[in-house]
């Protein structure tokens, strides 16, 4: 009898070992329909006219690289395998400049990559001129193709050029504590840099980087924040914060005067637990990134949620903390997918 019970015992252990293995097993051998279709995918479904469709995701080198070849000298005299795969751990931030190259941060790695898709190469950078990352977060790309990494654990900004030399650190001087993530309005030359222990948006001038405005202070009204982490400029300058700790959405004008306030605590569509990384379209619609509910959600330009996307998964379309969302000048939608280790983009096909 005991050994009976045993054996049902270890039976039911692979059984559910089975079942909890089954949908992992699935994906990695491309038999589910997501996997194997996964170029397929729009939302809203169908007869909806679909407004968002996935187009792929990159989560390591050989996404853009190919693989090299290993001779049979190379085997004979043991040298080293050349094909290592470097995975994007834990990307925070991601942005891409004027030439199509994608930037990814990478938190686990301390490291920002280039990923130069039209020539097919990867290009890893972990500081300049004897500053090393340490936790590389946010991103911003200017019109020179200059970019800005924040790095909270060193308190600052660096500006590098488009090859990966540094050119200059901000934040010293402003006290700068924890800095998030940035972005760049072209028309009015300043960079917005969200730090969420201050509890404000510094406003520099892109070109000469002096500090010429804070945004906002610690509290819960209107045009205050409580852990502010994330900010986009739409192309009549307003430019929006999503305050975590208030899970909300402030949206300001370019005279930095509060305009209206978007979400609120809660599971309900429109709602937010931890909203982080924020991006117009062309439409001028906001993209919401919230970490929490694992997906993105659209509103249009009076705060109307228009559609979510994304659920907790590995599969095209969900995620596992999402935390940074980018649109490029094509409509192309980029979303840091950190703990699946892989950005995921996305196209906007436009909407009424």
């Amino acid at each position: 009898m005991k050994i009976e019970n045993a054996g049902a015992r270890t039976l039911l252990l692979l059984a559910m070992t089975v079942l909890m293995l089954s949908p992992a097993l699935a994906n990695a051998r491309g038999k589910t329909q997501t996997e194997n279709n996964p170029k397929n995918l729009v939302w809203p479904l169908p007869p909806d006219k679909p407004r968002v469709k996935y187009l792929t995701m990159y989560s390591n080198n050989f996404d853009i690289e190919p693989r090299k070849k290993r001779s049979w000298v190379d085997k004979l005299v043991g040298a080293p395998d050349p094909n290592k795969t470097v995975y994007f751990e834990k990307p925070a931030a991601v942005a891409t400049d004027s030439h199509g190259r994608i930037l990814i941060a990478s938190l686990q790695l301390s490291s920002v990559f280039i990923l130069d898709v039209k020539h097919h190469t990867v290009t890893r950078l972990r500081g300049d001129r004897g500053i090393m990352f340490i936790s590389p977060l946010g991103l911003a790309v200017d019109n020179h193709d200059n970019f800005y990494v924040s790095d909270p654990m060193l308190h600052m900004v660096m500006k590098f050029n488009s090859a990966g030399h540094m050119l200059a650190t901000v934040g010293a001087d402003e006290g700068m504590k924890n800095p998030t993530f940035m972005a760049i309005d072209e028309a009015r030359r300043r960079l917005y840099v969200v730090d969420s222990h201050l509890h404000q948006v510094l406003v520099y001038n892109v070109d000469t980087l002096k500090l010429v405005h804070r945004v906002g202070k610690r509290g819960s009204k209107n045009g205050e924040f409580n852990y502010p982490v994330g900010v986009a400029v739409n192309r009549q300058g307003d430019f929006a914060v999503s305050d975590t700790g208030s899970c909300s959405v402030e949206i300001f004008s370019p005279d930095y005067k509060f305009i209206r306030r978007i979400g609120g605590q809660g599971t309900r569509p429109g709602n937010f637990v931890r909203p982080k990384g924020l991006a117009f379209d062309s439409e001028g619609n906001l993209w919401v990134a919230d970490a929490a509910f694992n997906n993105f959600q659209i509103f249009n330009p009076k705060g109307r949620v228009l559609m979510f996307i994304g659920n907790f998964g590995n599969v095209p379309g969900a995620f596992d903390l999402p935390e940074d969302i980018y649109i490029d000048q094509k409509n192309r939608v980029y979303v840091t997918d950190q703990l699946n280790a892989r950005v995921q983009v996305f196209q906007f096909l436009g909407g009424d």
